[in-house]
């Protein structure tokens, strides 16, 4: 039962960031704030919602290693694997961080132009 659980996060998280293209985490926050003082609302909305797109497949990926790391059991947890999903999920972190940083910068010149 698990395992189809983990299946299904896993493909929500693969279709949502296929939905999330344009959200990009390497941006410049500057470049962001520029980009947005020079978009109107409706190309802000937009740009809001593939982030938020983004930060939701990223969300469902971290929730998804969550449950493949607590799933190991404890006398393996200093393992290989147990490293490697743990090192996968502080990358994923890192990016949804990115994420929710340039979304902030778009989000509030938005709520400057309403």
């Amino acid at each position: 039962m698990r395992t189809g659980t983990l299946l299904t996060a896993l493909l929500a998280a693969v279709l949502l960031a296929g939905c999330g293209g344009g959200a990009d985490e390497n941006k410049p926050l500057d470049q962001v704030a520029a980009e947005a003082a020079a978009m109107g609302q409706a190309e802000l909305q937009k740009v809001v919602d593939k982030y938020e797109a983004a930060i939701a497949g990223k969300t469902a990926e971290i929730d998804a290693l969550k449950a493949k790391i607590k799933d190991i059991p404890i006398a393996r947890m200093a393992g290989e694997e147990a490293k490697g999903l743990k090192a996968e999920l502080d990358e994923i972190t890192q990016s949804l961080t990115a994420l929710k940083d340039r979304l902030a910068v778009y989000a509030k010149e938005l709520q400057a132009q309403l």
